[in-house]
């Protein structure tokens, strides 16, 4: 059997329901708060739904470094200096920081084997040879997944500095400063192609800066060195995963009650058995009542966009405009074209 760590993510729609906030039932209507996803810049091919994650920026030149023998080299050097810090546990946290951002997009599956790490024999910071189209395929097959994406290259330079100023009236206070400029490579890779399905480079600086009377508060005020590191991997995972994963964004939905009290539609949303309350709704969609008809399809527009089919939806609120107008219909048709548009630009 073999041994790995699996994410497994959720069914991939187009929001989260984030629950159903009853704000009125004035004329038989109810309010909920969906998710709505904003696809990235970046995203990655609609047939990339499952990715392996895999380690190969480490060379030997890496340390687990102790967080107070760390600390203490940055004090013996009186807080001023500027030294390459290459942290074996900085990059595991950075990609376990970005397999957990990716799962909880809601958009990939994520396995991140329990041995991560491929072997490496070059120099810090540079971009290896892309990996052999046969291994791609062996690592996507033995893990089920339909790309292989890989921590190609990992730098980080920590910059520090120490000082004493004159303040506006003549006194004088400590100064310390800690910069930590950041680089990350990536490369994604799919089975059966020898081409590069992406890359992606993240380059920043984050700095954090104290200044006090006394020289124990004034580094209270500042993370370790060891914290930085590990703060400035979980931004570099937060970067990538921005690149490629959709943002989510909430917005206000309703949908339209047949009775004031005891619902049944309402009843099922509140147990979050949306189908069920579908197929309550297609049944009130046969009135020949073009109220009670129009207000059905208006709810099965709303079941329809949570099911992540916009196309769908208009359909049903088209239907619902034309079996009787009501301004719910014009403003939810308004938003649900929006949202199609966006999705199409993001092809």
């Amino acid at each position: 059997m073999q041994s790995f760590n699996k994410i497994k993510s959720y069914s991939s729609f187009f929001f989260l329901l984030t629950g159903i906030l009853m704000v009125s039932c004035k004329g038989y209507y109810a309010t909920l708060t969906i998710e709505n996803a904003q696809p990235a810049k970046d995203e990655l091919p609609p047939d990339i739904r499952s990715i392996t994650l895999m380690n190969r920026s480490m060379s030997d030149q890496f340390r687990d470094y102790q967080e107070d023998s760390l600390q203490m080299y940055f004090y013996r050097k009186g807080f001023q200096a500027s030294v390459i810090a290459l942290d074996s546990t900085v990059a595991d946290t950075t990609v376990k920081a970005l397999s957990q951002l990716m799962f909880e997009s809601g958009r990939y599956d994520v396995v991140v084997p329990v041995e991560p790490n491929i072997e490496r024999n070059l120099s810090y910071g540079i971009f290896p040879d892309m990996l052999s189209s046969e291994y791609v395929s062996q690592i996507c097959s033995q893990y089920q997944t339909d790309a292989l994406m890989v921590l190609e290259s990992f730098t980080m330079k920590v910059m520090t500095d120490y000082s004493q100023e004159r303040s506006a009236d003549g006194g004088r206070y400590l100064y310390a400063s800690l910069d930590l400029a950041y680089h990350a490579g990536f490369r994604i890779y799919q089975p059966g192609t020898k081409n590069l399905t992406r890359e992606i480079t993240v380059n920043d600086t984050i700095y954090w800066e104290s200044a006090d009377y006394s020289q124990e508060r004034l580094f209270g005020k500042l993370p370790s060195v060891k914290q930085a590191l590990i703060n400035a991997g979980i931004k570099i995972a937060l970067d990538t995963d921005s690149k490629i994963s959709p943002s989510w964004t909430p917005e206000n939905r309703g949908y339209f009650l047949f009775q004031r009290q005891g619902d049944r539609g309402q009843q099922l949303m509140n147990e979050n058995k949306y189908d069920e309350a579908a197929k309550f709704w297609a049944e009130m969609a046969q009135s020949t009542n073009k109220k009670t008809r129009s207000k059905a399809e208006f709810n099965l527009a709303l079941a329809s966009e949570l099911n992540g089919d916009i196309d769908k939806a208009i359909e049903w609120g088209v239907k619902s405009f034309y079996s009787h107008y009501r301004h719910q219909t014009e403003n939810y048709l308004k938003k649900l074209k929006t949202r199609q548009e966006t999705l199409q630009n993001s092809k």
